[in-house]
């Protein structure tokens, strides 16, 4: 009889804890985040899979998507609320609809490349100006990458006119080039460790060539009007995110290159780890100082969007610059900061 009571206030405990569970996921303020399978979507895996955002009070779902316009375009639809996503995609969704960038996911300037076969490396360094002319260009178009590309033709004085462009997708971009398609392959990180395995050579990139390429982290303008509150909420576990990958890169790879995996990219270890050696992330002070309009009309983060606008200019794809402080915001990364002092 004993064991039977016993069994039967197991049974009750084991009913109000699936209860309680349930009851508090209810609780919990629906957030739909969206994210590419790039680094800069590893501060939100790391808050599902670590119990964070719940601790905020938000129950946050994971929205994947290939690349940055397709991104664009259904957060247009309604689909999700807020992200992390390229510059590029970021400055046309903030000056044609009004989605405000948030804050800096990383800075990609070292990851996104130029690249060339070995084999060519020597003959096309030596005169670069006469070697590259006529040559075939695979790029991704209209993107952060094929901004570092016309920054390096400009610091070799080839003109865009005297290549030949081919656009493609990444992916599409590393099997073309190993089939021996090609002469130059425009890159971004992951798929730059992909090409490295392959035997090829970076020929140039952000950095070398003066190009800083920053990461966005956005949200729809109507999430951000409607929803101030909930969009620090995310915000803050993001950066509590960034804070973890920064103190710690090594438990933080296995977690990227598990990411990696599920979405098709297979790395080793050792080529994830290069993310958290060439790719800066910015704590939230760090953030801060880069979105501050404090002491200049301009904030660091503005001038990097507002290059972009010049890039765009350049190459015919807008009319005019917008004024990127229309769509470039501290407001959520002080609310944050806000929070964490009350926190201590």
């Amino acid at each position: 009889m004993k064991a039977k009571r016993v069994y039967a206030i197991g049974v009750l405990v084991l009913v109000f804890l699936v209860w309680s569970s349930v009851g508090l996921a209810a609780g919990l303020e629906k957030v739909r985040a969206s994210h590419q399978p790039c680094m800069h979507a590893l501060p939100t895996i790391l808050c599902q899979k670590l119990g964070w955002f719940k601790e905020l009070g938000i129950d946050v779902s994971f929205h994947y998507y290939s690349s940055g316009m397709p991104q664009v375009e259904a957060g247009l639809a309604g689909e999700w609320d807020v992200g992390a996503i390229g510059t590029s995609p970021a400055f046309f969704a903030g000056m044609r609809h009004n989605f405000p960038i948030i804050a800096c996911s990383n800075d990609e300037s070292v990851t996104n490349n130029v690249m060339v076969r070995k084999k060519d490396y020597k003959r096309l360094t030596q005169n670069p100006k006469k070697a590259l002319k006529g040559t075939t260009w695979l790029v991704s178009t209209i993107s952060t990458g094929h901004h570092v590309v016309l920054a390096y033709l400009d610091s070799i004085g080839l003109p865009e006119r005297d290549i030949k462009i081919v656009h493609m997708e990444q992916p599409a971009i590393l099997s073309a080039f190993i089939a021996g398609q090609g002469d130059v392959a425009q890159t971004w990180a992951p798929f730059n460790y992909l090409h490295e395995r392959e035997g090829e050579v970076v020929l140039a990139h952000g950095k070398m060539v003066n190009t800083v390429v920053p990461g966005a982290v956005i949200a729809t303008k109507k999430f951000a009007n409607e929803h101030p509150d909930l969009v620090a909420k995310w915000l803050q576990g993001y950066m509590k995110g960034v804070h973890y990958m920064i103190s710690e890169p090594f438990k933080s790879a296995k977690y990227l290159q598990d990411y990696y995996k599920e979405v098709g990219i297979d790395l080793t270890y050792e080529e994830v780890l290069k993310e958290f050696k060439l790719r800066p992330l910015f704590g939230i002070y760090d953030q801060l100082m880069l979105f501050s309009r404090e002491e200049t009309p301009y904030s660091t983060y503005d001038k990097w969007i507002d290059s972009l606008g010049d890039f765009y200019l350049k190459v015919k794809r807008i009319k005019e610059k917008p004024d990127v402080r229309t769509f470039i915001t501290d407001k959520f990364l002080k609310m944050v900061e806000a929070d964490m002092m009350k926190m201590r």
